[in-house]
């Protein structure tokens, strides 16, 4: 029995709305490693502030076939020099860690989610592109946080951040 031509509408004006949610970065995620940067949320839903710290975060992904750990991995943003290297954490083979920005404890929560923290006070991530457009580079341990490429294993770029959006890299 053919559908409705108004279910059918109604049917695709979802999926357009659904694919609208996830927003496109503007410019493809590379990775030359591990772990790969495959999402960011560089501006927390709502105003920036203390309380609000870990909704600003960025996911990274362990593509190879063995437990990984992230020590020393550096989070490099390239329109600031906030290095502070990702903590101890075993990340296993296919895994995702949302790399959240404020404290708490690095964990597999109930959800199946791996969560690290790295600890800051305040918001890291830039909002805008104001000036350059921001780029996170995901640099093997021991690379400097100076806003080269040297040592990159992934990178995420995103223009203007919206409240609350995550862009997949």
């Amino acid at each position: 029995m053919p559908r409705p031509a108004s279910r059918v509408t109604a049917i695709a004006a979802a999926a357009v709305t659904a694919l609208s949610l996830l927003s496109a970065p503007a410019q493809a995620a590379s990775s030359t490693g591990a772990l790969t940067v495959t999402h960011v949320r560089a501006n927390a839903a709502g105003t920036d502030t203390k309380s609000n710290l870990n909704g600003e975060y960025f996911v990274i992904k362990n593509t190879s076939t063995k437990t990984v750990n992230l020590r020393g991995y550096v989070p490099d943003i390239t329109s600031n020099t906030y290095g502070r290297v990702l903590p101890s954490y075993n990340l296993p083979a296919g895994a995702v860690a949302y790399v959240r920005t404020g404290s708490g404890t690095n964990r597999r929560d109930a959800s199946g989610n791996h969560q690290v923290y790295r600890g800051y006070a305040r918001h890291v991530l830039p909002n805008d592109a104001t000036g350059r457009s921001p780029d996170l580079r995901l640099k093997r341990p021991g690379s400097a946080d100076n806003n080269s490429s040297s040592g990159s294993i992934s990178s995420c770029n995103w223009g203007r951040a919206a409240n609350g959006t995550t862009y997949r890299c």
